[in-house]
Order: C-alpha cells, then structure tokens, then sequence
C-alpha cells in the first residue's frame, strides 16, 4: 500500500478555486495503474483523483442530500482534461 502524503496548505487554482491538500492511501495495484493513466494521457494524476471523488459524491448524493452537480464548482475534471469550460 502505498501513502500519497500530500502538503496540508490551501492553494488557489489558475482559476481561482481553493483545494486543499490531504492524505490519502492507496492500494499499489490502484496506484500502478493511476500513474500508466496518467503518463499515457499526460492528465496529472490529482486530476483523475478528483474526478473519481466528484463520481463517488454524485453517487452518494442523495445520502449527502444535495446534488453534487450543481455546486459551484466552475469547471468540471472532465472538461478541464478535454480544454473546455463547463
């Protein structure tokens, strides 16, 4: 397993939306295969992580009780990796 341990600061995005950074651990098998994504695609592996959270939300939204969808998140991973704006 490995630990992906990350810096616990707050940054802004070129696009002026604030992350902020946690630690995460990840099976190797998951891990391995994130970074052949990544390198075969060029998309940062931070970008398929988010992505795959927003998916996980949106599943579980109405356990949350609100729609993922429609929170004020500017662009979505998907059109950030595709260079458009959502």
């Amino acid at each position: 397993m490995y630990c992906i341990i990350l810096y616990f600061i707050k940054l802004e995005d070129r696009l002026g939306r604030t992350k902020t950074a946690r630690t995460i651990y990840i099976d190797n098998e998951q891990i391995e295969a994130l970074k052949r994504l990544s390198q075969r695609t060029k998309v940062p592996q931070s970008v398929y992580v988010r992505e795959a959270l927003d998916m996980l939300l949106e599943k579980y939204s109405e356990q949350l009780k609100f729609d993922f969808k429609t929170s004020s998140r500017g662009l979505s991973e998907s059109s950030m990796r595709e260079g458009k704006e959502g």
